[in-house]
């Protein structure tokens, strides 16, 4: 009689698809990042922000080369070169390729790159280390920096795209070489900001792919149409107001039908000239009056800062509308103001240019760090298409409540569980075959017993 059937093809499916399920979480890149404070020490009160803090330092690190050194590289959307910086560079911050055994020169070639901070430029390979904690090390094609400018950030990721000018320097860009090794699935990435100063980027895959955290009905995918002369990340704003809430009835607009270029390495939202005295006229024009809030005006910026006493929560809020996407941003005071804890006062992140017009032939606005601070974009490099999560969290802050962390964690290592609930089931299933073998083993056993006890007896009674 057969005691208990259990099919082992099917153990073994079982226990290579749940080890599939784990081992296919790679495929996505996570790079922590920080931020970079400009030195204030000394700065006057009117040129705290003004312009010390127009450029955003936004930095990641890599280990690089044998015996790995740590190189800082800084994350921009105005360049596509992969570069780090070698020992020959002017760069503070940068690798020395002769301590390392596993350094190859690519080419022999010295590129002329007058481009990034770079002068000169040797294409190279090296095994590289994306996570601190991992010996994990891929072998990764990279600009090696001869030559550069003063530069004491260290290296460059640069996240915008290739036309037809630089196809020759393809090879210099770290998604397409990430995706080459295999370190990632797809073209995406996105910024996702923790709290004020770090947070990390994501390659490879649409966030809500791996984490519960993002919900699938509440991401928008846009094409966006890029010219041959300006192939970059941008949004078409087709309108731009001031007004206490989206749906007041008191909106003033600011403008219509321009073009919002996204600049992660830009600490403030940019404007042109000629919208200032339209926003400034209903947004702070009373406080300006009353000598609470003050214009700061620089050679080629204006902006304004206000005391310590202002109630800034009173002020209104930017709204910038996108009818393709048919939805609309909104930037509050958390949002568009910083405080000097020096000197108390708050400063406006909203700086408006007199030569932006000029540099970039029509009227537009650069969205710089604020709004990757209030929404999560998701930029798809190969396709050019721009999407956003338009809710994704339960706070008006974006920072997940104490009460949702632990519900948080437990969805977002729910992939764990399963795992660890299949391997119970596997360990109780050989648990359970294991017994009836020694049941039946057993059962056999006494039965051979039996047998020889009744052979023994038997030819005891024939004797």
């Amino acid at each position: 009689m057969k005691i208990f059937n259990f099919n082992f093809p099917f153990l073994f499916f079982l226990i290579i698809l749940v080890l599939d399920y784990v081992i296919n979480q790679d495929g996505v890149l996570i790079m922590p990042f920080k931020k970079e404070h400009p030195d204030l020490e000394g700065v006057p009160p009117n040129e705290i922000i003004y312009p010390k803090m127009f450029d955003n330092l936004v930095m990641t690190e890599l280990r690089v080369g044998t015996d790995p050194q740590t190189i800082k590289l800084r994350l921009e959307f105005e360049s596509y070169f992969f570069y780090i910086p070698g020992y020959n560079s002017d760069s503070k911050i940068k690798f020395d390729e002769t301590k390392s055994k596993t350094y190859q020169e690519m080419e022999s070639y010295i590129h002329d790159i007058c481009v990034s901070k770079i002068n000169k430029g040797l294409f190279s390979s090296d095994y590289l280390y994306f996570d601190k904690k991992s010996n994990t090390k891929y072998n990764t094609s990279f600009l090696l920096a001869l030559n550069t400018d003063k530069d004491n950030s260290g290296g460059l990721i640069g996240l915008n795209l290739e036309d037809s000018s630089t196809k020759n320097f393809i090879k210099y860009n770290f998604i397409n070489e990430m995706k080459r090794i295999g370190v990632i699935n797809d073209y995406y990435f996105s910024i996702n900001y923790i709290d004020d100063n770090s947070g990390n980027i994501i390659f490879g895959d649409l966030p809500h792919n791996f984490s519960n955290k993002y919900n699938k009905k509440n991401y928008k995918e846009l094409y966006v149409e890029l010219q041959s002369y300006d192939l970059t990340w941008k949004l078409r704003l087709d309108n731009i107001y001031v007004a206490k809430n989206e749906n007041s009835d008191d909106k003033v607009n600011v403008g219509n039908i321009v073009t919002g270029y996204f600049r992660l390495e830009k600490g403030i939202i940019e404007g042109t000239e000629n919208y200032r005295k339209i926003l400034l006229s209903s947004f702070m024009s009373k406080q300006i009056s009353n000598n609470l809030c003050f214009e700061v005006d620089t050679q080629y910026y204006f902006t304004y800062y206000c005391k310590s006493e202002v109630d800034i929560s009173k002020l209104d809020n930017l709204y910038f509308y996108n009818k393709e996407f048919d939805f609309t941003f909104e930037l509050t005071y958390k949002d568009l103001f910083y405080k000097n804890e020096k000197d108390g006062n708050y400063y406006f992140l909203v700086v408006f240019n007199n030569d932006l017009e000029e540099d970039y032939l029509h009227c537009v606005w650069i969205l710089g760090e604020p709004i990757f601070k209030k929404y999560q974009f998701v930029f798809n490099k190969n396709s050019k298409r721009l999407g956003i999560y338009t809710s994704y969290d339960n706070t008006d802050d974006g920072k997940i409540k104490n009460n949702d962390e632990k519900k948080s964690w437990f969805v977002e290592n729910i992939g764990f569980f399963i795992l660890i609930f299949l391997l119970l089931i596997i360990i109780c299933g050989l648990g359970i075959i294991l017994y009836q073998y020694l049941k039946l083993k057993g059962r056999k056993r006494k039965a051979y017993e039996l047998a020889d006890e009744d052979y023994e007896y038997t030819n005891s009674n024939i004797n």
